[in-house]
């Protein structure tokens, strides 16, 4: 008989860095037990205790034939995290395709509210009437373009909708009558619907085995019917520990025991950072909901980032050029968020900067949700993603260890130590970004991975490049990663790889993201290894390469030393044949 494999030991860096999240979770959710007492009632916990152990690997795949298989489909809802409807829109769509009549039972609407529900989705009034005829706001108040992509599949897919949920909904001293108020209503509509696929979508807690399935069964049984359940959870807190302790916190899809399932699509910083986002939006004057103040949001990941390094900000004194030192503490960024457009551009103008600059400047919130501007020592916050947040955070950490908050002006330096001094500091941006969310992975995300060696068409279509310059910029990425691997064998540097460094702007901005973001990803995987550790991330936090030539040496040296990392870490190697002398 054989057995299972042992399971792998973590390093001392992943438990490191393990333990460096569970205490910034620990303290999201202490300062959310301080609003929501709900968070530590017997009916949470029964969720929390019994969906507490992994059991395997699984795949999406897997979960759209379990979902094909299932009569009825629990999705597990967490309200406040757009990437939980995001989810769970994506799964239905998936379902729909597969099945010949699908129903949608939505707990964010009252039964009592269906007539106006039926008259939304015949498209007989509109989404404002909609909205305020189930009183949105009052009644459910959570972030409606998340939920509204459900209404848009349902729509798409000729999918009938169903509220299921009845009040009260403060606290929980009434969610055992909710229950069986939902599982009468869905025991009905299966009743009303017996060839029809049932997807349910309701609060996580709800899905615990003696909470609303259980309900539901009984009520079916009573009606002499008799359904296949799934359930599917996401993104579980203790799953995700059990995960990151393997290594394994990239997985996608796990099972929990027989349909039974948990999928990923966020970290726990992230999950209970939207939490206690949304509880200070509620706590707020409701006027000013649509502009919650992200300032804790960003100082929480600053904190983050700064006790992986060991710095307290309450003693570290940055220094600054022609002027007395201040605490960190105090030199903490302005967090600008919930400006328009205008509002922004009008805001950089003001401060005299170019129209150039407000052009980049405006075009980084647009695209990537949030910029840190070192002149003004502001973080601009467009649409809140943690990620690329946490890699401004990072930026900001990076300048105030080097002394280069509001800095007026840029370094006079060569245009190679420009380039490589931007490398360095996307790829601490980056690494940064890891600390919250160690999961994301940048071969995931670009689109120069995803599409390489696709076709002209495809390229122009899903990408915002040309087909000439998308493959120059891979032709140049696949180069320079073979110079590095092989630069002491070169008496000079490529012509190619200079055209490239000294390119104009927007092209250099883009080579620079993305060797950048490959070592950003380089440097994780080989902390995770043991082959780098902690102080040599801080001493790099700290570094300005003031010198001409010592950000490409650093680079090089970088490259050389995280390369025995590559083969257990998650950065593609390029392949011998890659980066030739001719344009892919």
């Amino acid at each position: 008989m054989s057995s299972s494999p042992p399971l792998p030991t973590p390093t001392p860096p992943i438990r490191e860095e393990i333990a460096l999240q569970r205490a910034t979770v620990a303290r999201l959710k202490k300062d959310i037990l301080g609003i929501d007492r709900n968070a530590r009632r017997r009916y949470i916990r029964e969720f929390h205790e019994e969906f507490s152990h992994l059991e395997g690997p699984s795949s999406f795949d897997d979960l759209v034939v379990a979902c094909f298989k299932a009569d009825l489909v629990y999705i597990g809802d967490y309200h406040a995290l757009p990437s939980s409807q995001e989810f769970a829109a994506r799964l239905l769509r998936e379902i729909a395709d597969r099945a010949s009549e699908v129903v949608l039972c939505l707990e964010m609407v009252y039964t009592r509210s269906q007539k106006v529900l039926d008259r939304f989705m015949t498209g007989e009034i509109g989404e404002e009437e909609f909205l305020k005829g189930i009183r949105y706001d009052l009644d459910w108040g959570y972030d409606w373009k998340s939920f509204r992509r459900l209404f848009d599949v349902a729509r798409e897919r000729g999918i009938a909708v169903f509220g299921v949920d009845c009040e009260p909904r403060s606290g929980l001293r009434y969610i055992g009558k909710r229950d069986m108020h939902a599982a009468a209503r869905i025991a009905e509509i299966v009743q009303q619907r017996p060839r029809a696929k049932i997807v349910v979508l309701i609060g996580e807690s709800h899905l615990a085995r003696n909470h609303l399935p259980r309900k539901v069964t009984d009520n079916l049984k009573r009606r002499a019917l008799e359904r296949r359940g799934v359930i599917v959870l996401q993104n579980l807190e203790e799953i995700y520990w059990q995960l990151a302790e393997r290594g394994q916190q990239q997985a996608d899809v796990v099972t929990l025991g027989p349909d039974r399932f948990c999928v990923f699509n966020t970290s726990p910083i992230a999950k209970y950072e939207a939490y206690r986002q949304t509880l200070e939006a509620w706590q707020g004057d409701p006027e000013d909901q649509g502009d919650v103040d992200l300032s804790s949001t960003v100082y929480s990941m600053i904190d983050t980032i700064l006790r992986f390094l060991r710095v307290d900000k309450y003693t570290h004194v940055v220094k600054r050029s022609g002027r007395p030192g201040d605490f960190l503490i105090d030199i903490y960024p302005e967090v600008y968020s919930g400006l328009d457009d205008k509002e922004l551009r009008h805001l950089l103008q003001a401060h005299e900067f170019s129209a150039e600059e407000v052009e980049e400047i405006a075009d980084h919130v647009a695209n990537r949700g949030s910029c840190y501007v070192p002149r003004m020592n502001a973080i601009f916050i467009g649409r809140l993603n943690l990620v690329h947040a946490g890699e401004e955070a990072a930026h900001f950490v990076n300048l105030a260890l080097k002394g280069e908050v509001y800095d007026d002006a840029p370094r006079e330096m060569p245009q190679h130590d420009l380039f490589y001094n931007g490398v360095l500091e996307e790829a601490l941006g980056f690494f940064g970004s890891k600390l919250i969310d160690p999961g994301r992975n940048h071969f995931f995300e670009t689109a120069f991975y995803q599409y390489y060696r696709k076709d002209r068409e495809t390229i122009e279509r899903e990408t915002a490049y040309t087909y000439e310059d998308f493959n120059a910029i891979i032709h140049f990425i696949l180069l320079h990663k073979k110079f590095e691997q092989n630069y002491g064998t070169y008496e000079d540097v490529p012509p190619e790889i200079l055209a490239g460094i000294r390119s104009e702007p927007r092209r250099a901005n883009i080579l620079i993201h993305e060797l950048g973001y490959f070592l950003g990803q380089q440097l994780h995987d080989a902390y995770r290894a043991g082959v780098i550790d902690r102080r040599d991330i801080a001493r790099l936090f700290r570094d300005s390469f003031r010198e001409s030539g010592s950000a490409l040496k650093t680079y090089l040296d970088l490259t050389e030393r995280v390369r025995p990392a590559l083969q257990e870490g998650s950065t593609p190697q390029p392949s011998p044949g890659d980066g030739g002398s001719e344009a892919p």
